[in-house]
């Protein structure tokens, strides 16, 4: 199977269901006929722009991210920019490692912004761990997190 047709099926198949784990994509996926691994699955769920996302009752599903947040004509860096200044609240760098706090339900797709952005920039940043309204970003060491702090600072309480 061709790799378009088998991220259509993922599409919809995440779009028609809860899906709570990767397993539970790796069997849905298999009633419809696909024969797929974890690490294909991984990549097509980055490719794709599927992250976890909370509802109302905290629990987590995964979710294709709208353009809203993604925007398709702009880079990753300025994706990452426009959503840190829509949704910003606070930034607290503890040693080498930085505090970003954002609106409920945000914390997840800036992470994965913030993942790709490292990854293109060979950043200052070794990762991130994202939750509903929190990441933790992670440097090598102070100097790497202040200049981070420092690039993340320029977005907070910016003016539209």
């Amino acid at each position: 199977m061709k790799r378009s047709q088998r991220q259509a099926i993922i599409k919809k198949v995440v779009t028609e269901n809860e899906i709570t784990t990767q397993k539970k994509l790796l069997d849905l996926l298999k009633k419809e006929n696909v024969s797929t691994t974890q690490a294909t699955i991984s990549r097509d769920i980055r490719e794709l722009n599927i992250a976890k996302v909370e509802d109302e009752s905290g629990k987590s599903y995964y979710r294709i991210l709208n353009n809203s947040v993604l925007g398709m004509k702009k880079t990753q860096e300025e994706r990452l920019s426009d959503i840190i200044i829509e949704t910003g609240v606070s930034l607290t760098q503890i040693e080498f490692t930085n505090l970003l706090t954002v609106l409920p339900g945000n914390g997840n797709a800036i992470g994965v912004l913030i993942d790709r952005v490292r990854v293109e920039n060979s950043s200052k940043i070794v990762g991130c761990i994202a939750g509903d309204d929190t990441i933790l970003i992670l440097s090598k060491n102070k100097e790497d997190a202040r200049m981070v702090n420092e690039y993340f600072r320029q977005y907070l309480f910016h003016t539209l």
